[in-house]
């Protein structure tokens, strides 16, 4: 059984990396990322600011304000999409791709004489002499500019991608070794070093100066290793979904977009109220399904339990969520009667009350979430606990038990139910997740500031590390709460053996 547990445990790593490979791709092709989101925030801060006061510029391609490519290409590494999804096979020719950047730039100047000619042409039809193959030769000269500065930009945007690796070709690039490059060319290769490396350089220090630094970098630092193993490793490290894999294997959940702190200080406070929650929904499900369920198969048929069967299904048709809304609508001081507070984990003022008032306090805002929290598990538990029961009750050594002359209460609650509780030990992989993950809407329902507010919220405002790191711990929590039902298995059972 050892030998089965370790194995349970091994696979649960790439169960782990398919889960979070799936759920990160889907992800990152999601419209409304906290990039375009930033990208939409600047613009508009932009255009309400002039564009002198918000320093952005006139974008004579396409007639519209623009954010600077400088100020873009520092928003995509911030957020890590200056990278692949998944693997990086650019960094297999990192000299091919500064070769080809470099041959990109040599179209600078060219361009520039486009933009002028666009800027005259655009000047000459604001005084008025607008005809309409004048309108025609400005928007080709705009999709034409358009699409060579995206070119451009791409071509830079794979030196970055390989940047590291790209070193040695960058710095050949800036000490001029062919003596064909202009002075452009290098500053740009001198200056793609300094970002990447994280130089502390400044931006108005002239080109020597640059160079000296990224010269001593370079002397400092040994080359990276190329080597087959390591160009595979390196393909999957420098996409984004290995980059973040790897951070979480060491324990880095990131830092939150909204809160702009690290995710584990903005999680980690919500764990007590979602904690509070579950185990209390967790000890009443199973201390009342468990003798509920119980004595529904023994009085199977009655009327007894065909009323609670009724009350249980109805139960069970209604998700949580709604059952809260309604909760609060009739309970929570509104239009009916004011029973129960209107949401929230505890009153304002709760820090100030006596003992007894916290108690009560806290106690009247957890029965109507609890209420919405368990509906629907109390209901599937009490028809399992029955139909196990129900199914043990009719075995051979219940009968057995009965021809040997044993009292009723002695087969039903000694014998039986031990075997009974197997199929409930199923379910608690399952609920310890929600112990530590909460439930996400019923939460929002009731205002509780717990895990699944904070998911829920992350889902709302597209903070991609909160979001990820909620799955990250979910995704555990149920790998482990599967590994530990199983246990629960083989001793609650003893002729149940893994093999």
């Amino acid at each position: 059984m050892t030998t089965y547990f370790i194995r349970r445990f091994l696979l649960a790593f790439p169960t782990f990396i398919g889960i979070t490979l799936i759920a990160f791709t889907i992800i990152q092709f999601v419209p409304g990322g906290p990039l375009e989101q930033e990208i939409i925030s600047l613009k508009m801060g932009m255009t309400q600011m002039g564009e002198a006061g918000a320093g952005g510029s006139n974008d004579v391609a396409s007639g519209g304000t623009t954010i600077p490519a400088e100020a873009l290409e520092e928003m995509k590494a911030y957020y890590g999409y200056d990278k692949p999804v998944l693997l990086n096979f650019r960094i297999w020719g990192p000299e091919k791709q500064v070769t080809r950047y470099m041959e990109g730039l040599r179209q600078e100047p060219a361009l520039k004489e486009r933009e002028v000619q666009l800027t005259s042409l655009l000047g000459r039809m604001r005084e008025g002499e607008d005809t309409a193959p004048m309108r025609a030769q400005v928007n080709h000269l705009r999709e034409e500019i358009k699409a060579e500065r995206e070119r451009i930009e791409q071509l830079r945007s794979n030196v970055i991608a390989c940047a590291d690796i790209a070193v040695p070709a960058l710095l050949k690039v800036a000490l001029d070794e062919s003596g064909q490059l202009d002075a452009s060319q290098r500053e740009k290769a001198v200056d793609l070093l300094i970002k990447r490396l994280a130089l502390p350089v400044w931006i108005s220090q002239d080109y020597e100066t640059k160079l000296a630094q990224v010269k001593g970098w370079a002397a400092k630092n040994e080359a990276k290793g190329t080597g087959p193993v390591a160009l595979v490793w390196k393909t999957f490290s420098y996409g984004r979904y290995g980059a973040w894999l790897i951070r979480i294997f060491h324990l880095d959940l990131g830092r939150s977009h909204t809160y702009s702190r690290p995710v584990w200080d903005v999680m980690k406070s919500k764990f007590p109220v979602s904690i509070y929650f579950g185990v209390i929904g967790l000890v009443l499900v199973y201390s009342i399904c468990i003798p509920l369920g119980v004595w529904k198969a023994v009085k199977h048929g009655s009327r007894f339990d065909t009323a609670s069967s009724v009350i249980v299904f109805i139960g069970y048709s209604i998700p949580g969520w709604a059952l809260g809304a309604v909760l609060l609508v009739l309970l929570g001081g509104g239009s009916f009667w004011d029973v129960f507070p209107l949401g929230g984990f505890r009153s304002e003022d709760w820090e100030y009350l006596g003992f007894w008032a916290k108690i009560w306090d806290q106690v009247h805002h957890t029965i109507l979430p609890i209420i919405a929290w368990e509906i629907g598990s109390f209901a599937s538990m009490t028809i399992l606990m029955k139909n196990s029961r129900m199914e043990n009750l009719s075995q051979d050594y219940v009968r057995t038990a009965f021809s040997k002359g044993l009292s009723e209460k002695r087969v039903v609650f000694v014998h039986a139910l031990r075997n009974s509780l197997i199929p409930l030990a199923t379910g608690l992989g399952h609920l310890i997740g929600i112990i530590f993950a909460g439930s996400y809407l019923i939460e929002k329902v009731f205002n509780i500031d717990g895990f699944g507010l904070l998911g829920f919220n992350s889902l709302i405002h597209r903070d991609y590390p909160v979001m990820l790191s909620s799955m990250v711990i979910s995704a555990v929590i149920g790998l482990m709460g599967n590994i530990l039902s199983d246990m629960i298995y083989a001793a609650i059972d003893p002729r149940i053996r893994f093999k």
